[in-house]
């Protein structure tokens, strides 16, 4: 998870419990098989993810938790690539019945932090940690795979879990992409987690935008004249699009927002990112300051415009597998409840939506806090501490998700 600012909270906005759905999944002899081999690994699984929490790697070094995956994937059975566009790690697990491909998408990578690791196993690894929960996302996925090889003689279809590098940087999933991730079995629907301050037991999602997209914007300066007026004035531009204070950049905003962040700049460019829920706010944004910025007349100076849009993807959710992913959480034992999430906190995003942009997907944010023991899972915190209860929440809550897709078929 990509933040603005440093180690600052992350901010959830207000949610309403969603609707129950309809009980059918936890009634089968394939989900009771699931949930039996997730019950019997549950203390090997908080292992594991202790040991990827002792030894945290930075984005692009994520060798010895790619490796870790790969192992385990291998002795479950799963046909494993490794080395998909940096470390990415994908496994296959092919059911004995025909049916669709589903996936699920864990990222791996830790964040520089050199605040005191507040909890009994910690990071041996100088200035580096896991403080946004990879380590709870790859072992939700290693627990997908420990349960779905269980029942593989009975699986209609096909499990893909895709274990991604980088994504702190914003870069790994588009290199997976790159590298052919999905190889020639595309999925018809792909899943993620992320943790976030919500309780232990609870799950928060939307349809639509749940995490905002950002474009990069860069404006050249070049002539005789004076730049530095030129570039001032086109700053003035950029700016006057932001909806949003920058000081309330962790505060929960909903509608077509827009924060704008300098990046900084020289003698001859300027450069700003933008945060945004949709893509009216895009058109808008950048309408607004190809337009003016066009318009400006300065002596012997010309101004150029470069604007990428979705340099960082976000998160927009499917709509339809959002309401048959909530219901089918909420016929599962043990798999938590769902919540709406009512608003976007601008500083914050995500790269999973270049899977999203290939493939319909939904990601869900995890409850990792525990207000009776005084924990609280926020996201790039100092004091982040992720209650290990939700791995066995979240695994019941994908597998779940997982085998309700494969049961609609393709």
């Amino acid at each position: 998870m990509r933040h603005g600012g440093v180690s600052l909270f992350f901010v959830l906005a207000a949610c309403a419990a969603s609707e129950p759905g309809p009980a059918a999944l936890q009634d089968g002899p394939l989900a009771e098989r699931l949930e039996a081999r997730l019950v019997a690994k549950e203390a090997d699984l908080i292992a594991f993810r202790r040991d990827l929490h002792r030894h945290p790697e930075l984005s692009g070094e994520e060798q010895r938790t790619a490796g870790a995956v790969a192992a385990r994937l291998r002795t479950l059975g799963f046909s494993v690539r490794t080395g998909v566009g940096g470390h990415g790690v994908v496994g296959t697990l092919r059911g004995d019945r025909p049916g669709p491909v589903v996936a699920f998408r864990a990222d791996m990578d830790a964040v520089p932090s050199t605040a005191p690791d507040p909890v009994s196993f910690p990071s041996v690894t100088p200035g580096i940690r896991h403080i946004c929960g990879h380590d709870v996302h790859t072992t939700v996925g290693v627990a997908l795979a420990e349960a779905f090889s269980a029942v593989r003689d009975s699986l209609a279809g096909t499990v893909m879990l895709v274990f991604q590098p980088a994504e702190e940087r914003a870069t790994g999933a588009r290199a997976m992409l790159g590298a052919g991730v999905f190889g020639s079995e595309r999925p018809v629907a792909i899943y993620a987690l992320h943790t976030a301050p919500l309780e232990v037991g609870q799950l928060g999602t939307t349809a639509g935008a749940l995490m905002a997209s950002r474009d990069l914007v860069r404006i050249t300066a070049t002539g005789s004249g004076d730049r530095s007026a030129a570039l001032a004035a086109a700053r003035r531009i950029v700016e006057g699009v932001a909806t949003v204070d920058p000081s309330r950049q962790f505060d929960g905003v909903t509608g077509d927002f827009i924060l704008v962040q300098f990046n900084g700049g020289d003698a001859s460019s300027v450069t700003a990112t933008l945060s945004l829920a949709t893509e009216a706010a895009r058109t808008g944004a950048r309408t607004t300051i190809t337009r003016e910025v066009a318009a400006l007349a300065i002596p012997s100076v010309s101004l150029a415009v470069d604007y990428q849009a979705r340099f960082i993807d976000g998160v927009t959710n499917d709509s339809a597998l959002v309401t048959a992913g909530s219901a089918a959480i909420a016929a599962t034992p043990g798999a938590g409840s769902v919540v709406t999430i009512r608003s976007i906190v601008p500083a914050f995003s995500e790269d999973f939506g270049a899977f999203q942009a290939q493939v319909p997907g939904v990601m869900y944010f995890l409850g990792v806090s525990n207000a009776a023991r005084g924990t609280v899972g926020y996201p790039h915190s100092p004091a982040y501490v992720a209650d290990e209860g939700a791995i066995l929440v979240g695994a019941r809550a994908m597998a779940a998700v997982l085998l309700a897709r494969l049961a609609v078929g393709g």
